[in-house]
C-alpha cells in the first residue's frame, strides 16, 4: 500500500461512513483507534473494516494519543496522513495526496492536515497527549517544506454539536476548561497571546478562569516552539513562505484558502505582511473579515459556500469585504 490515512474517534455513528468513504483510496489503508465510543460507532466501523480496508484499535486516549496510536500503527515507510471522521473530504484532498513528495524530509502542510511519511514525525516525537491544538503543536514543532492553501473538507456537524457528544452534565463543563488549558499549551500562549485571545472576556472573567488557566497550564507544560510567535502565528508565517500556487499540483482555485484568527492578525500586522506576499505567491486575492472573528482570503466569490460547509458556524457564518 501506499498511503496510511490515520485517524482517531469517539461517538461519532452518525457522521463515520460519509468520512471514510470521502477519503477512501483502492492504494491505501486506513488505520482508526477508537476512544471506547458509546453511540455504536465502534460496531459500524466493524461493519466498514471489509469494504474499507479499515485497521481498527481501541484506546483510552486524547485525540492526539489517539492519533499517535494510529500512526504507529501504519505501515512502515507509507505515506501518511490524518483526517477526521465528523468531516467529509474533497477532490483536492485526494489530489495533493498524491502531488505530495516521497522524500523522508519532506512535509507538506495543508489548512487542515498534513502529508508526510510515517517515519519523519515518530523521529520528532510524533503526537502530544492533547485534546486541542495538537495539530497546530506537531506542525510548528516537526516544520514543514510545502504549505498547501486549498481547503479539503466540509463539517459534518456544528461545534457545540462535536463537544456535546463528548460530555453532557458537569462533565461538559470540565472537558471545556480542559480544552482550554489544551490551547494554550499546545499553541504555546504567553500572557500576551492570552490577552488578545481573550480580550473581549470581562475583567472578573480574565481574573478567576483566564489567569490560573494559564499558571495551570504553565505548571503542566506550554509547548511553544517559536521565539517571537505563538505556534499558530508562527506557522502562519512559515506557510507564507512556503506556500505553493494551487496551479502547480491541479487543484482548482475554488479551493483556496488562507487565514486565521483576526486578533492576532492584527496584533502582529500579519494582514499587512500576507497583503504585501500573498499575490506575489498566488496572484489576486480578496481579503473578508467574517463574524467568528477570522480574517480569511479567498480567490473567488465562489468559494464562500465551500468555506460555510468547512465552518463550525455553517450557513451563520458572515463575511464582509475588508476595507482598511
Amino acid at each position: 500500500m501506499n498511503y496510511c490515512i490515520y485517524a482517531t474517534v469517539f461517538n461519532n455513528v452518525s457522521t463515520l461512513e460519509e468520512s471514510v468513504k470521502s477519503v477512501w483510496r483502492s492504494d491505501s489503508i486506513i488505520v482508526i483507534t477508537d476512544n471506547y465510543s458509546t453511540d455504536g460507532t465502534w460496531e459500524r466501523l466493524q461493519g466498514l473494516k471489509k469494504d474499507y480496508n479499515l485497521i481498527l484499535y481501541r484506546l483510552k486516549s486524547t485525540r492526539g494519543k489517539g492519533r499517535d496510536y494510529s500512526l504507529k500503527h501504519c505501515p512502515e515507510n507509507s505515506i501518511t496522513t490524518y483526517f477526521d471522521l465528523d468531516m467529509r473530504y474533497n477532490e483536492s484532498f485526494h489530489k495533493i495526496l498524491e502531488w505530495a513528495p516521497r522524500d523522508k524530509r519532506t512535509l507538506v502542510n495543508l489548512v487542515n492536515g498534513f502529508v508526510v511519511k510515517r517515519e519523519t514525525i515518530l523521529e520528532k516525537g510524533s503526537w502530544r497527549n492533547l485534546n486541542r491544538a495538537e495539530d497546530w503543536e506537531i506542525v510548528s514543532r516537526v516544520g514543514f517544506d510545502y504549505f498547501i492553501p486549498a481547503l479539503t473538507h466540509a463539517e459534518l456537524r456544528n461545534e457545540l454539536a462535536r463537544e456535546r457528544r463528548y460530555a453532557k452534565g458537569l462533565k461538559y463543563y470540565a472537558r471545556r476548561f480542559k480544552n482550554k488549558l489544551d490551547v494554550i499549551r499546545g499553541l504555546g500562549y504567553n500572557w500576551s497571546d492570552m490577552n488578545i485571545v481573550y480580550s473581549k472576556h470581562s475583567t472578573s472573567y480574565k481574573i478567576f478562569i483566564n489567569a490560573p488557566s494559564y499558571i495551570l497550564a504553565k505548571l503542566m507544560g506550554i509547548y511553544r516552539n517559536y521565539r517571537e510567535y505563538n505556534n499558530g502565528v508562527g506557522t502562519i508565517l512559515s506557510a507564507l513562505d512556503k506556500m505553493i500556487d494551487l496551479k502547480e499540483i491541479g487543484v482548482n482555485d475554488k479551493y483556496f484558502l488562507f487565514g486565521g484568527y483576526w486578533g492576532f492578525f492584527s496584533a502582529y500586522n500579519l494582514d499587512k505582511i500576507i497583503d504585501e506576499k500573498l499575490p506575489s505567491k498566488v496572484g489576486r486575492v480578496r481579503k473578508f473579515i467574517c463574524n467568528d472573528n477570522g480574517l480569511r482570503y479567498v480567490k473567488t466569490l465562489e468559494e464562500f459556500d465551500i468555506i460555510k460547509l468547512a465552518s463550525s458556524l455553517k450557513d451563520k457564518l458572515e463575511c464582509n469585504e475588508f476595507n482598511p
